[in-house]
């Protein structure tokens, strides 16, 4: 599909699009909406040949929404503190190794930034360094999922919330030998509940689920087995391959993505080779819920993303 001076090329049926014609340090404010309307439309867009530029990352981003901090516990680039560094490589065995369905050493589907309050509304990675082969990152659509739900599981899903804790992710950081003033930083940062299923009322009141393995601890209100069977099935329904899509790297490629409604994860099958990515992140709001809104269940001075 031909868009003006831009094509869009849809990449499965269901989500995913490679966007041509774009050079990120050429757009402007005046191509904003018809960003924000193609990442609604397809979830996730993919844009070849740009600049690996961490400054022209950071730009490209902020046209999208106000810029965040790289990370709450995480120092960005020293010249670019809105930009992340994920860097991988030299894989090993035991990396491979499954702590859970969906979590690995180094790896895990997940949903950026669900342990605050206000969660990030854009994602974007950049490839600075890619392996020969392998490396590949996965997205997987959360509102086709609560779409395709039956409608009673959606009834059930519409008013359940969930507990998100940080605490989850970076459990290393609790051991005894871990760098106390990351130590501190974890312990200061609260739990926050979130719906389990948030209201997108900028695309028509598109629901999705929000499940997000590496950090959801528990469904408030439910014992632990009806929890953990219930998120259980709400990741294995979300993640049929009829609702991802698979994109290979090359330097240079932007993904720009609906950080609410999609997951994502990256395959550690690049065995030694060095991995490069940069990530920055645009925009936040609380998640609103069918009946319910986000919140804090335990105070905190410190609000990372908050506005």
């Amino acid at each position: 599909m031909s868009d003006g001076t831009w094509r869009i090329d849809r990449l499965t049926g269901s989500i995913g699009a490679q966007l041509s014609g774009l050079d990120v340090r050429r757009a402007g404010s005046a191509d904003t909406a018809r960003l924000r309307e193609l990442v609604t439309e397809h979830g996730v867009l993919f844009l070849r040949g740009q600049p690996a530029d961490p400054a022209a990352l950071a730009d490209f981003a902020a046209l999208l929404g106000d810029a965040l901090p790289a990370h709450p516990l995480k120092h960005g680039l020293p010249d670019h503190p809105e930009v992340l560094a994920n860097q991988t490589g030299n894989v090993r065995p035991q990396d491979t190794r499954c702590r859970d369905a969906h979590n690995r050493h180094g790896t895990n589907w997940h949903v950026d930034g669900t342990f605050v309050r206000e969660v990030p509304t854009y994602s974007l990675l950049q490839a600075a360094r890619v392996p020969q082969v392998g490396g590949d990152t996965l997205f997987a659509d959360l509102a086709g999922a609560y779409a395709a739900l039956s409608p009673p599981l959606r009834t059930l899903a519409d008013g359940l919330s969930c507990r998100h804790d940080v605490r989850r992710l970076y459990a290393e950081w609790l051991a005894p030998d871990a760098d106390p003033l990351q130590r501190e930083r974890l312990l200061a940062m609260p739990l926050v509940s979130h719906p389990l299923v948030a209201v997108d009322h900028g695309a028509d009141g598109r629901r999705s689920l929000i499940l997000n393995p590496n950090c959801v601890t528990t469904i408030e209100g439910l014992s632990d087995l009806e929890g953990h069977t219930l998120l259980e099935l709400f990741m294995h329904h979300a993640l049929v391959p009829e609702r991802t899509v698979r994109w290979r790297w090359a330097v240079g490629d932007i993904a720009v993505w609906d950080n609410v409604r999609l997951l994502h994860n990256y395959v550690l099958d690049h065995g030694t080779s060095d991995r490069l990515i940069h990530r920055a992140l645009a925009g936040s709001r609380p998640l609103t819920g069918v009946s319910s809104k986000s919140h804090e269940i335990a105070p905190t001075s410190d609000m990372p993303y908050s506005r």
